[in-house]
């Protein structure tokens, strides 16, 4: 194993860390307070709690690498070096919060194992360790998004909200394997839904 990480590795990591940090301000700012369900403000606390936990991790593992992210969370989010993430800030509808659980947070496990893989012991370390939080996250996405599509007339909300996240999703990832990892997994749970993805059918 390495013990100093390439700069993409580098790179990657930091990406990673603002998109946690992005992913607690959603369920602490927007998520949170448009639940009126006990239950889901719940989960919203957990999964931000959860979300920040890792941001912080990964900022003070970048800090022992140089990269310091001070000031990462009071930036808003199109600054934060996530592509497209301007997006984030139009998702605030009930299908587009369980879009971005299912979608995005499923962008975020696909990164975290190839953190976990790409030799580094630390980052390796940090990455494993967030995994099954992330998959939590994805799956009670999946799993919103499952009850709404139950009604057959809410079925083109959760596609319009599918249609805003993957963009963002996507971009979260380096083309290639990551990127068609994701796809092939989303397009296995969204497609007995009846939902696609944008540029082919699920």
């Amino acid at each position: 194993m390495t013990t100093t990480p390439s700069p993409i590795l580098v790179q990657r990591l930091t990406r990673y860390a603002a998109a946690a940090a992005t992913c607690a301000d959603r369920y602490a700012k927007v998520f949170y307070p448009a639940i009126r369900n006990a239950d889901e403000k719940y989960v919203c606390c957990v999964h931000g709690a959860e979300d920040m936990d890792h941001y912080l991790r990964a900022a003070d593992l970048l800090r022992e690498l140089g990269v310091e992210l001070d000031g990462l969370v009071d930036r808003p989010i199109a600054e934060r070096g996530l592509p497209g993430a301007d997006v984030l800030e139009a998702a605030r509808s009930w299908p587009e919060r369980a879009a971005f659980s299912a979608v995005f947070e499923q962008a975020l496990v696909i990164e975290l194992h190839g953190l976990a893989a790409a030799g580094h012991p630390a980052i390796a370390k940090l990455a494993g360790a967030a995994i099954a939080r992330e998959q939590r996250h994805a799956a009670h996405g999946v799993a919103l998004l499952c009850q709404i599509c139950t009604a057959a007339d809410a079925r083109p909300a959760a596609q319009a909200a599918v249609d805003l996240l993957w963009p963002v999703a996507v971009a979260a990832l380096d083309a290639g394997d990551a990127r068609a990892a994701l796809a092939d997994q989303l397009r296995a749970v969204l497609g007995p839904l009846g939902l696609t993805l944008a540029g082919g059918s699920a």
